[in-house]
């Protein structure tokens, strides 16, 4: 999944890589100790005498969620909504989005279900 994610954002960064590549390195040491010589052009010794990265908690914060936007229990769309957004907020969302008046196709919402960092369901 991380390097899918650092190749879709073109990561070239050596301090990134490095990381990931002591990560790597219990797993997978002589693949480690390779990408670990390339990126220090073999000035830092070996992978294994690298310091260990600390844990930083706020990586792990997520500023959207993608709700999945359900009718009748189907779902039909997602739409990314920032994490802070109330039940209220994320409500009006839906209803203002286009998405929701062509699933609609002419007829009235009864009522819309909001579980936070969840999903919608529009009941019509």
């Amino acid at each position: 999944i991380c390097v899918n994610e650092l190749t879709e954002q073109k990561c070239n960064n050596r301090e990134v890589l490095k990381t990931l590549t002591i990560l790597l390195s219990p797993y997978a040491p002589h693949i480690a100790e390779e990408l670990w010589e390339k990126l220090t052009d073999g000035k830092q010794g070996s992978v294994i005498d690298a310091a260990w990265p600390s844990f930083n908690e706020n990586y792990l914060i997520e500023a959207n969620f993608e709700y999945p936007i359900s009718f009748n229990g189907k779902t039909r769309y997602f739409l990314s909504l920032p994490v802070e957004m109330s039940g209220a907020d994320v409500e009006a969302a839906v209803r203002s989005n286009e998405n929701t008046a062509k699933y609609l196709d002419g007829k009235d919402i009864k009522k819309i279900i909001v579980v936070p960092k969840r999903i919608v369901n529009v009941v019509i």
